[in-house]
């Protein structure tokens, strides 16, 4: 048993001044397991079994750090520290036990020379003192190792002298293994917690950008203020990080990129594939004290290097750094190997999807037509939106036929949308387009008799294909320009007169291509004044969650109002950037003409 004033080995009881000792050791893991200075029911029973057990009149469960201490398990203290619930560390003889890691014991604090100036003598009624730490268990075998963690410390205070027995002490400790459990648990709760936030977080990330911005929020909000860095292979031999931003303010853009083989801990990671983690800076310059020949580093503390593995292929390392020390970082090894993974398969998906929205972007890109040089006095421009989500590619397109067979002075518009946003549908509409050009070529002026051969090529020719178009002829008479079009379930288009004023030609429209193979189509006119713009679009435009077709067409009309005096082209880009901007949730083709 430790004799007075002493702990079981006498070891030193103060950090040296300006260096990371236990205190600041113990004051991280105060903040992981969120203490603090508040009655907590759990410690105060703790607390009042301690008093029954060795028969004092105090006792507290007390966490030490080196800003002061605070006790959530409480019992028996003058007021007004039975309320306040704190002290500074003038009055802690609990910080003994800390800095030792043993169990501590005095049996008249006034006598002592280590303790006889502690304020708590006065304050707190502080006589006989027996303290013995509170350690981390092993959450896999739910038992504390030596070394394990100081989380705090049970102590039981007298007004009076006396002495303390091993059977008293023994007490004591099976109470602080069982108190250190029920730490261990609320901690590993919290970094389940943690962990499960990062997780609700990363599902939502589709892109490497929003996955480094996702793990840079969580990690700063929730891992004591961490910054964090994203790193990609970028070639065989070097690293890139994905945006500087997540970074320490002042990291200088030479870091950008990290070769492979340079001695600094983030290729380092990569190389070995483990984590590397330091404490605090003269951990990581020991280990590499060339770091700094790159470029100055921002300032901070501790830092930890995750690579970020799938499957054993390197997708990427993650760089965390502390703007303080921080001593727990070998102990929360399992937190940092599920951050590493739970990042590793968030990049590997964002990943996989970047490389398949390119290929369906180049797809799609590859399905829709060049619009024809010549178009005789028209003006005509296209534009297509790949969706925000999913493949990024769809069913929506756009062409343009000039002249036919029947009539070499007409322009033919065609505008139409195949139900489904994947690559089957992007397919099912190349052979829907292949056919209705065709037809739209050997037909005459009229637009119903290609999309009536249309629903029977479809039909014949087993092509399960359902959709929404328009089309629309254009023919330069002598009394200006007349449009001749048929609708087939496709949203109105729109017409933009000189004065600013639009129209919806929005007669009725047909049954959607694919229903009905002997469906009848209808045709309208329109004799368009010179100086209009008419605009057809694909339900993209319109559609969007919380917003009525209805709404959606007064904001493209009103648009178009606006920007009446703007080029075509810009135009156009107001009009996307107005009503679909950078998440549409659906693709979108449009297709305008201007009339001179």
């Amino acid at each position: 048993m430790p004799t007075r004033g002493q702990t079981s080995d006498d070891a030193p009881v103060q950090d040296a001044p300006g260096e990371q000792g236990p205190l600041e050791a113990v004051s991280e893991l105060a903040e992981t397991t969120l203490l603090p200075a508040r009655p907590d029911a759990d410690l105060d029973r703790f607390a009042r079994l301690g008093t029954t057990a060795l028969g004092t009149p105090v006792a507290l469960v007390s966490m030490v750090s080196r800003h002061g201490q605070v006790f959530p398990g409480s019992v028996g203290l003058p007021e007004p520290w039975q309320s306040a619930r704190e002290t500074p560390l003038t009055h802690s003889l609990c910080q003994h036990v800390v800095t030792s890691g043993k169990p501590f014991t005095v049996e008249d604090a006034r006598l002592d020379p280590l303790t006889r100036d502690s304020l708590a003598i006065p304050d707190l009624g502080v006589v006989a003192y027996a303290g013995v730490p509170l350690r981390l268990p092993d959450p896999r075998t739910g038992v504390a190792a030596p070394d394990a963690p100081v989380v705090g410390v049970l102590c039981a205070i007298d007004g009076a002298p006396r002495s303390w027995t091993s059977e008293q002490l023994g007490v004591l400790e099976d109470l602080a293994a069982a108190c250190a459990a029920e730490l261990g648990l609320r901690l590993l709760e919290e970094r389940n917690r943690l962990l499960l936030s990062l997780g609700d977080a990363l599902v939502g990330a589709r892109t490497v950008e929003e996955v480094s911005a996702t793990v840079a929020a969580v990690t700063r909000s929730e891992l004591g203020g961490a910054w964090s860095g994203l790193l990609l292979p970028d070639g065989p031999r070097r690293l890139r990080f994905v945006d500087l931003d997540t970074l320490p303010p002042g990291t200088s853009a030479a870091w950008r990129t990290i070769d492979l083989d340079a001695p600094v801990p983030s290729a380092a990671a990569a190389r070995e594939r483990r984590p590397l983690l330091f404490a605090d800076v003269a951990e990581l310059r020991a280990a590499f004290p060339d770091v700094e020949g790159k470029a100055a580093m921002p300032d901070f503390a501790a830092s930890a290097y995750l690579p970020l593995l799938v499957q054993d292929r390197l997708v990427g390392v993650l760089c965390l750094v502390w703007e303080s020390p921080r001593q727990t970082l070998e102990a929360e090894a399992d937190v940092w190997s599920a951050l590493a993974r739970f990042t590793a398969q968030a990049l590997d998906r964002a990943t996989l999807d970047a490389d398949r929205r390119s290929r369906a972007h180049v797809l799609q890109a590859s399905l829709l037509p060049r619009l024809p040089e010549a178009t005789g006095r028209l003006q005509v421009r296209g534009r297509y939106v790949p969706a925000s989500r999913e493949d990024q590619i769809g069913g929506d397109w756009y062409d343009v036929v000039v002249g036919s067979g029947a009539d070499p002075g007409s322009a033919t518009l065609v505008l139409g949308d195949v139900v489904g946003h994947d690559m089957a549908a992007a397919a099912t509409m190349a052979q829907v387009r292949g056919l209705l050009r065709a037809f739209v070529w050997e037909g005459g002026p009229s637009p119903t008799g290609p999309v009536e051969r249309l629903d029977r090529a479809l039909a014949g020719l087993g092509i399960d294909a359902l959709a929404t178009l328009v089309v629309a002829c254009v023919q330069d008479t002598t009394d200006g320009f007349v449009v001749r079009w048929t609708n087939a379930g496709h949203p109105p288009p729109v017409l933009l007169l000189p004065d600013g004023r639009t129209e919806l030609l929005d007669a009725a429209s047909d049954l959607l291509v694919g229903l009905v193979p002997e469906s009848p189509r209808h045709e309208h006119v329109v004799t368009v004044p010179a100086g209009s713009t008419l605009v057809l679009y694909t339900d993209g435009l319109i559609e969007h969650r919380g917003r009525s077709l209805a709404g959606g067409l007064d904001r493209v009309r009103e648009s178009l109002r606006r920007g009446r005096s703007l080029e075509l082209d810009e135009l156009l880009d107001v009009l996307l950037a107005e009503l679909v901007g950078n998440w549409g949730e659906d693709d979108c083709a449009l297709l305008a003409v201007r009339f001179p």
